[in-house]
């Protein structure tokens, strides 16, 4: 690993967002869209050349020049160059797109480029430089390859409705969150392929799966469902509303059902509920808690049930709001049930300027002025969003560009490729070189694209041990510093979380109280290229790396801070594990049936978003750093990460569409009917219609009388006549096991598949087992176990994991550290001290 280099000087006027330079063709349907819009938001030059489904009109009159709400999430900032792939024309005219270019994201049908000889083999043998990620509902290969997806088929199929709602109404999360999870990974991926090679000249194929997305990152799924011999909790986890598997998280009705709902939890810090509810009565609820005060939070486990049935029936007259802030102010970890109206007005959005006010096309004022009010106008007016995903400390020339509308006008493909032909820049062929410390394998299929790029990760639990998961998985030495003090629970290698959590990873230790611990950290530090932690405000501060120091130590450090609510602000100290910033985002409240408000994600969900988000904001920064030579800090508050996945309601919110509001499974973004689950003989199966064509081929299969009419091959007619259609279905699943009910509808060219559960997935998915995505492993602590791999397969290859979780604490100790120049004699002392402990 090379020293860091001296930053070099950059033209600030020719520099805009961290992937500047970056020129992408997106060629997406609703399956990748959110990869792309993530690229944009960073800098790149997108140019759209699909056109996706048709968004959710925006129902205000004033207001419908906007366009549909899914254009304007998902496309802003793009340009537009319509392309048919289905001619010649359209066939050549993506081909010199594609030449030109240095990622390709797709959702073509398995073998529709190969058929048309513009798939990658034959692009890249022209431009071996080429990065292009294909993301397909179950993969390019195996039994399932040609199976049709909606993010709903998604969430079944891969297991979040196997946690989520109740257990006889399978709920998927509101946001298209199967969708958010591949675009992720598939953004990540691109943009770290691409980093890859500026410096080896070589790009990528990846064939990423959503249903191998999905199925590798659900908290504790498949947990519970390998380790059951060592956890006592159900092997297949089951559906049980908001109650976490900790038992320990669950959301509380107040004050006779019209107070609102609150999460509860006896987290971080029991005694200090316990107290609370002794201090302010009545009297049952302290003489109830007084038998737990003092008992290790461990141990208070044992007692979950009857803790959080306390805690219910002690908040159950009270408000919610009120109940939970003072909660927040003792240090408990409440959160109240935010509807998106509450969130739009959250004092900490608007501290850290998180939402943006867009203008549509025309809707300027002659002097160039914001056009105040909609309504008094008759024009349509600003449409507020979620500005970025993340704060960048050098957001105006090497983060995040500003929001934009989506294109009202096309793009002409000679001014693309006039555009493109210009001369190379430094963004996309110079820079300085960070990956020059990889050494050659000298066998380049086993290549990954971060190989040469060292993490320092102070992360713990879940949501920075994810994002690491991710960086190591692509490539990066990833290495998980701990102390022993704060090792305990799912934070122990000894534990199965750990485990699931953290492979791809060396562990090295390092007591922050040590006199000597600070010297320590430097000395690492200035051999790694990125530093991410997860821990409260202030903590990294408080040991003597905060920003400002570490940046001087070495100024190409990428510097993460995965926060809850941000480092500055009035919510800067609130307490925000991932249940928490479901209930305060809005994700809880639009995550239940129309009738109940006491569901929710039935998985961390959000933890899961915020490693996502920080392992693309973190290649992404890295590639800045080639054009800039300099690292930066990315500020990321989870609360923001978790509103920015459900971005498209805050839009309905302020454009004048109907406020989204609990609507049980269906699509608040587009609302396509039929689009829901049902019960059949033996289970549940999702279905979902987007195309005419889906819609015909639905009615062909079933039947039925009451589906002959031929205006319903409307989607707005369908919405009129949802009851029926959802009574139809309902009707014929019924009859049938949920794989007879989804083989017959894939037959039919319907999306659908089977709500799955864990040991389906593991024991009976034929496209998990085709693939390969399930690898048997020997770890010296649990033995014979099971691991998920990466999801998808890189130029046609499975990665078998580098390293699986550490074994102990403190396992690569003698090779960390003598990285960071310490002698073995050092290192050997350094342990005896305390120092590396």
């Amino acid at each position: 690993m090379n020293r860091p280099a001296k930053p070099r000087s950059r033209d600030s006027s020719t520099v805009h967002g961290a992937l500047s330079g970056l020129r992408v063709v997106d060629l997406t349907g609703d399956a990748g869209r959110f990869a792309t819009k993530l690229l944009t938001e960073m800098g790149a030059d997108v140019v759209r050349v699909g056109t996706g489904a048709p968004g959710l009109p925006l129902a205000d009159p004033a207001a419908a020049a906007l366009g549909g709400v899914a254009d304007w999430w998902y496309d802003g900032g793009k340009r537009r160059c319509p392309v048919d792939l289905s001619t010649p024309e359209g066939q050549d005219a993506y081909r010199r797109l594609a030449l030109a270019a240095d990622v390709v994201v797709e959702t073509e049908r398995p073998g529709r480029l190969a058929e048309a000889g513009i798939d990658y083999p034959d692009i890249s043998a022209v431009n071996p430089a080429l990065v292009q990620v294909s993301i397909t509902p179950f993969g390019r290969t195996g039994p399932r390859a040609h199976w049709l997806g909606s993010d709903l088929v998604a969430a079944a199929m891969g297991g979040m409705m196997a946690l989520t709602g109740l257990a006889d109404r399978p709920l998927n999360v509101w946001g298209r969150q199967a969708y958010n999870y591949a675009g992720f990974v598939a953004a990540t991926s691109g943009v770290a392929a691409a980093l890859s090679a500026r410096s080896t000249g070589r790009g990528a194929h990846l064939d990423l799966s959503i249903h191998e997305t999905v199925t590798g990152s659900i908290e504790n799924l498949f947990m519970q469902y390998f380790f059951d011999d060592l956890l006592p909790l159900p092997k297949v986890a089951p559906r049980q509303g908001a109650l976490h598997w900790l038992g320990a998280y669950d959301l509380a009705q107040c004050r006779g059902g019209d107070g609102g709902y609150v999460m509860i939890t006896p987290t971080p810090t029991p005694d200090l509920l316990f107290e609370w509810m002794i201090e302010v009565g009545p009297d049952e609820s302290g003489r109830e808690v007084k038998r737990w005060l003092g008992v290790d939070p461990a141990d208070m486990l044992l007692d979950v049930v009857e803790v959080m049935d306390a805690v219910r029936r002690w908040i159950a007259p009270q408000d919610a709001h009120e109940v939970w802030w003072e909660a927040q102010e003792r240090h408990v970890a409440f959160g109240g049930v935010l509807d998106i109206a509450e969130v739009c007005a959250n004092p900490q959005f608007a501290h850290r300027g998180f939402f943006a006010d867009v203008l549509p096309p025309g809707a300027a004022a002659a002097n160039g002025s914001r056009v105040p009010d909609r309504a008094a106008s008759g024009q349509p007016g600003p449409v507020r969003v979620p500005s970025r995903l993340v704060r960048w400390s050098d957001a105006g020339r090497s983060g995040t560009v500003p929001p934009s509308p989506p294109a009202s006008i096309d793009t002409p493909l000679d001014e693309v490729l006039a555009s493109w032909a210009a001369p190379p820049t430094e963004a996309r062929n110079g820079g300085t070189g960070s990956l020059s410390g990889a050494v050659s394998t000298g066998n380049e299929g086993a290549r990954r694209p971060l190989d040469g790029i060292r993490v320092a990760d102070f992360t713990w639990v879940l949501a920075g041990p994810s994002a690491t998961k991710l960086l190591g998985d692509l490539g990066a030495d990833v290495i998980r510093i701990q102390s022993e003090e704060r090792s305990t629970l799912v934070n122990s290698p000894d534990f199965p979380y750990y485990f699931v959590w953290n492979r791809s990873k060396r562990s090295a230790t390092l007591d922050m109280k040590h006199p000597d611990a600070l010297a320590a950290a430097r000395r690492l530090i200035e051999t790694c290229d990125v530093l991410i932690e997860n821990f409260s405000a202030g903590v990294l501060d408080s040991w003597g790396l905060d920003w400002e120091t570490v940046h001087e130590w070495n100024p190409r450090l990428v510097y993460v801070t995965m926060s809850g609510c941000g480092h500055d602000g009035p919510w800067r100290h609130v307490i925000s594990y991932a249940p928490t910033v479901h209930a305060v985002c809005g994700i809880t409240h639009l995550t239940n049936f129309a009738d109940r408000g006491d569901v929710g994600p039935g998985f961390s969900l959000n933890d899961h978003l915020a490693g996502f988000a920080a392992a693309v904001s973190t290649v992404g920064a890295l590639y800045a750093r080639e054009r800039t030579g300099e690292g930066q800090r990315i500020d990321m508050a989870q609360l923001e990460v978790g509103t920015y996945a459900i971005g498209a309601a805050i839009i309905r919110q302020s454009a004048g569409v109907l406020p989204p509001r609990p609507a049980g499974n269906r699509d608040g973004i587009a609302d396509h009917v039929p689009n829901e689950v049902y019960a059949t003989g033996d289970g549940f199966v999702a279905v979902t219609v987007t195309e005419p064509a889906q819609w015909l081929g639905l009615v062909g299969l079933l039947d039925d009388p009451r589906l002959d009419d031929p205006s319903l091959v409307t989607e707005a007619a369908r919405r009129d006549r949802r009851t029926m259609i959802d009574a139809v279905l309902g009707e014929w699943a019924a009859g049938r096991t949920a794989a007879e009910a989804a083989d017959a509808l894939q037959g039919a060219g319907v999306p659908a598949g089977p709500v799955q559960s864990s040991h389906q997935l593991y024991a009976d998915d034929p496209q998990h087992a085709d693939r390969g995505f399930w690898q048997p492993v020997d770890h010296a602590v649990f033995g014979e176990r099971t691991v998920d791999a990466f999801a998808g397969l890189w130029n046609g290859r499975r990665w078998t994991p580098r390293h699986l979780s550490p074994a102990y604490l403190g396992e690569h100790n003698f090779d960390v550290w003598a990285d960071a120049g310490y002698s073995p004699e050092e290192i050997a002392e350094g342990i005896g001290d305390g120092l590396f402990r």
